[in-house]
């Protein structure tokens, strides 16, 4: 991932997502940004008492005044989130790890990764509480880069042409309100993953049925697998996709079982040893 705003030291961040209920604190977007109630050029540090996390449309309504300072404080002591009881924000998934359903197949592991040439276009992980982060790089079908969301943070690139979309356990990302470019569904296990993303000029769009690259599908050799400790990988050189297994573990696990809640269950169970071998 790319274009990191990196200036807000991380305890301060940490503690600002939890006062917020990790979500905007006026509407619970789990996609936000830190925002000072000042200017940011009128202060010489960055306090906590004095910044707020906002989803992209709310920082832009604070920034320009739209939202004035009264109100800001005010959710501030009131987030949206915590009002609602979603301490652990609106994007919670299984403890036990992350497990994604991308065509027909299923991958469950530490996070989720889709490497185009070398470097995460997509990535998902859950922190130790079981919140899902998004971490996702943007590019335009001419490989320009839109934008970048960092574990959630939108950290680069101007966020108004895009329509983020949220309900509890539910996220989708749409470009000018009608292209679909990300839609997670974390309402059952495991999580539904579809979209279509763009690098190097080549398309990857995942739905129900398929991972195609560029319109061909290259998912017809396997269907109904569990994939343990691996990810997607994609050469848009050689138009060519891979199963990697996760360099932490070392080796990875398939699961074969025709049942899918009880494969599902194999696939935990593999991921439980793969990761007690590898401490």
């Amino acid at each position: 991932m790319s274009g990191l705003s990196l200036d807000i030291p991380e305890p301060i961040k940490r503690q600002l997502r939890q006062e917020a209920g990790f979500g905007c604190c006026v509407c619970g977007n789990p996609v936000f940004q830190y925002h000072h109630i000042h200017p940011r050029g009128s202060v010489s540090s960055h306090d906590p008492a004095q910044m707020l996390v906002l989803c992209p449309n709310h920082h832009h309504e604070a920034t320009i005044g739209a939202l004035t300072e009264d109100e800001q404080r005010r959710w501030r002591g009131h987030p949206e989130n915590m009002a609602r009881g979603y301490v652990d924000g609106l994007l919670k998934v299984t403890s036990r790890g992350v497990a994604v359903h991308v065509g027909t197949n299923d991958f469950v592991g530490p996070g989720f990764k889709f490497v185009v040439d070398g470097e995460p276009l997509l990535a998902l992980d859950a922190d130790e509480s079981g919140r899902l982060q998004l971490s996702l790089d943007l590019y335009d079908s001419s490989d320009s880069l839109l934008a970048t969301i960092h574990r959630n943070e939108w950290s680069a690139g101007d966020p108004l042409p895009w329509d983020i979309e949220f309900s509890h356990r539910r996220l989708q990302l749409r470009r000018k309100r009608s292209e679909l470019t990300l839609s997670i569904n974390a309402t059952e296990e495991p999580l539904r993953l579809r979209g279509q993303l763009w690098r190097h000029e080549q398309l990857f769009e995942m739905d129900a049925a398929a991972l195609r690259f560029n319109g061909v599908g290259r998912n017809v050799s396997f269907v109904e697998l569990g994939f343990v400790g691996m990810y997607l990988s994609a050469d848009t050189t050689t138009g060519s996709f891979q199963i990697v297994p996760e360099p932490r573990f070392g080796q990875a696990m398939f699961v074969i079982w025709p049942d899918r809640a009880e494969r599902l269950e194999k696939c935990f169970a593999a991921l439980q040893q793969l990761e007690e071998k590898a401490v």
